[in-house]
């Protein structure tokens, strides 16, 4: 007992003493304040609610970067004090300093504010003025607290005489962020309040999830201090023996830079790891679209010049889709006949995929169709399914949609390659338009535009460069972009300066189709105020967004109580990104970035088609019930796949084949229906086939 006794106590001894080292570590201290400066902003609203499992993710990294930036800031601030490399700096050097820090950071904080939405030069320094101004903010509070604890009272340095001290700092600076936007608040109006900052919950699951997130924060940040503390110790202890000498302050800077240095680092490595991963999902064969569509007016058909497993999992999806004839026929009363749909990868040139666009059109027939869509995707190459259907529905089947893909990665992760996309886009409405001329002018099919997302920037962007009068040279009577992102050049030319890019004032923005005017050679754009997609931009990790502005002129759905903070505003804007595209299948709703309620009517407005009232209201029902039902397929036929793939793993280690249902009717064996029915379902796929003959796959 003794020993065991003596074991725990030299163990609670060497964790006090190390808890001890760390808690006393002003750069530590200091960056812990930065920290707990950000956990107020990361409760801001956003354009979208949130859950509160997002709001935990927000908290954590945004304590996580300023607890970073704090320690490894004040750290340059201390050596600086100390003068001369190998030395330390004294209290009262450490109180000049960071009085001079705040000073100056706030001084040139408030010189540069009105400027910090100008470019990112300006935003870069306006946001460099801030850090230095919290910086010197905690940095002196933190000095000041050791000369109270450790000279006036004459307190040991340890945890009782610093950390507690920093605790209460810590609040008092949060505090000071929360009065201040409660205050914008009274003055300005809180606009949309019933949006909360995190979605409610209700119970005894709102208690827990509080103190889930407080909880997760304080390790959290407890846990990426002493992270980050030891890896800065063991920096500085390396270079301490390259340099032969104790670097003082100096050593404690570079051990910190470099340990934020590699944090950049292992978060840059981690997103090239997500992206090929990425890569390589997309290429994946997805169970319930196993095999090539037998339509001859789709690519990868039996007229078609592309390969299935060149146009990625959304381009399998997009062609075996299409509706029928008779699929149409039904919705709207009228004739009807196949529409086309063609996807063209990613592979050869530009100019290579430009002529192969138009001779896979040609060879399904698309140039025979009254429509041409050229539809620029998304950068997994997703065209919204939702608009594919309800143009063939509101055409009757007379039209073909065109596919250029010129990525196969999220959007987020595509954003180097929107050049190439709009490249891409015009060539193929070059090439279209050539082809288009040799037919006679009586029955030359009309060519329009379509994208959503990255899309629209992609589509948009082919007129920033000559205007909308580019695109009258190529053919293009109208076009359709949903979600224009905020990066586009086209969008930002005119909105700053329309008469540049639209001179016929043909360019038409409404934030509900329902107010869109119905306009011959059109293009309409619908965003939602409430967009993230519109209102992002990686620049708003340090620059303030036009949007963003003075309380008064912010648009609808933009909070008007809150501050923009770098770092900080970006992280909600990540999370709100999410949020706007999160989208239930078969449940359509005009917010975010969800533009499904809007696809039919803005189809009708931009592209000329028409309806009546009992064949819109049939259109919209068959949109849902259809996306509904491909959703449920690909999660059954996901669920079945995963059980097959078990059962035969299983049975191969057995050293035995599958059951057959052959070989079951045959011994008398009554297999359970439910073996049989998936048997039945899947019977023309790969998967049907292991199931029925008991092949191993």
């Amino acid at each position: 007992m003794t020993a065991m006794a003596d074991f725990w106590a030299t163990v609670g001894k060497r964790a006090s003493q190390s808890l001890g080292r760390f808690t006393t570590d002003p750069a530590v201290r200091t960056g812990f304040l930065q920290a707990a400066w950000s956990v107020a902003p990361s409760f801001s609203r956003g354009l979208l609610p949130r859950s509160p499992s997002q709001q935990a993710a927000i908290v954590a990294v945004n304590t996580t970067t300023h607890y970073a930036l704090g320690a490894t800031a004040w750290s340059g601030v201390s050596s600086i004090a100390a003068g001369v490399p190998g030395h330390w700096a004294g209290k009262r050097a450490l109180l000049v300093a960071a009085a001079a820090t705040g000073v100056g950071g706030f001084t040139a904080e408030r010189l540069l504010r009105p400027r910090s939405g100008d470019n990112l030069v300006y935003a870069s320094a306006w946001a460099s003025a801030k850090l230095l101004a919290t910086t010197g903010l905690a940095g002196g509070l933190v000095t000041t607290s050791d000369v109270v604890a450790h000279s006036v009272l004459d307190r040991k340095p340890g945890i009782g005489s610093t950390f507690a001290l920093d605790l209460a700092s810590g609040a008092a600076m949060a505090a000071g962020t929360l009065i201040r936007r409660n205050r914008r608040a009274r003055k300005y109006g809180w606009g949309e309040r019933d949006r909360h900052a995190v979605k409610p919950v209700h119970g005894f699951k709102a208690y827990t999830t509080m103190i889930g997130i407080g909880t997760g924060t304080a390790i959290g940040i407890s846990g990426m201090a002493v992270g980050e503390q030891t890896a800065s110790r063991l920096i500085n202890s390396g270079l301490t023996r390259l340099a032969g000498t104790d670097l003082g302050e100096t050593g404690e800077w570079l051990s910190h830079t470099i340990t934020a240095a590699g944090f950049g680092a292992a978060g840059w490595y981690g997103l090239k790891r997500v992206r090929a991963r990425t890569v390589r999902s997309n290429e994946v064969f997805e169970p319930a679209y196993p095999a090539p569509p037998t339509s001859q007016r789709v690519s990868c058909g039996p007229r078609s010049l592309i390969e299935f497993d060149a146009i990625g999992k959304e381009g399998r999806r997009f062609v075996l889709m299409a509706l029928t004839a008779d699929q149409i026929s039904t919705i709207m009363g009228e004739p009807a006949t196949d529409p086309v749909r063609a996807v063209i990868p990613r592979t050869g040139s530009v100019e290579q995929r430009a002529d192969l666009a138009v001779a896979e059109l040609e060879a399904l027939g698309g140039f025979e169709r009254s429509i041409i869509v050229v539809a620029s995707p998304t950068g997994v190459g997703y065209v919204n399914y939702v608009m594919a259907e309800a143009l063939e529905y509101l055409a009757r089947g007379n039209c073909a949609v065109v596919v250029p893909q010129y990525a196969m990665v999220p959007s987020a992760l595509a954003l180097d390659r929107t050049e190439d996309g709009t490249q891409l886009q015009a060539a193929v409405l070059a090439a279209i338009n050539r082809r288009i001329q040799r037919i006679p002018a009586v029955r030359r099919p009309r060519v329009y535009q379509f994208g959503e997302s990255l899309g629209a920037q992609v589509a948009l962007d082919v007129a920033a460069e000559g205007g909308i009068h580019r695109l009258d040279r190529t053919g293009v009577t109208g076009g359709l972009y949903l979600g224009v992102p905020f990066r586009s050049q086209a969008w930002h030319i005119w909105k700053d300066r329309p008469d540049a890019i639209d001179p016929d004032g043909r360019i038409v923005l409404a934030a509900d189709c329902t107010a869109a005017p119905r306009r011959p050679g059109m293009h309409l754009m619908v965003v939602h105020h409430d967009d993230p997609v519109n209102k992002f931009a990686y620049t708003m990790f340090v620059r303030r967004p036009e949007w963003f502005g003075a309380p008064e002129s912010r648009p609808p759905m933009v909070p008007r109580e809150i501050l923009f903070r770098p770092i900080s505003s970006f992280v909600i804007g990540i999370i709100d990104l999410l949020n706007g595209m999160d989208q239930r299948p078969g449940v359509f709703a005009r917010i975010g970035h969800d533009y499904r309620i809007d696809l039919r009517e803005s189809l009708e407005k931009a592209y000329g088609l028409s309806t009546s009232d009992v064949q819109g209201d049939a259109i919209d029902h068959a949109l849902r019930t259809r996306e509904e039902m491909w959703a449920q397929a690909r999660l059954v036929a996901k669920s079945i796949n995963r059980a097959m793939t078990t059962i035969s793993t299983t049975l191969n280690k057995w050293g035995q084949s599958a059951m057959t249902l052959d070989f079951a009717e045959q011994q008398g064996i009554e297999l359970p229906p439910t073996w049989r029915a998936m048997a039945e379902q899947m019977k023309d796929s790969p998967l049907g086939h292991r199931l029925s003959s008991g092949g191993s796959g």
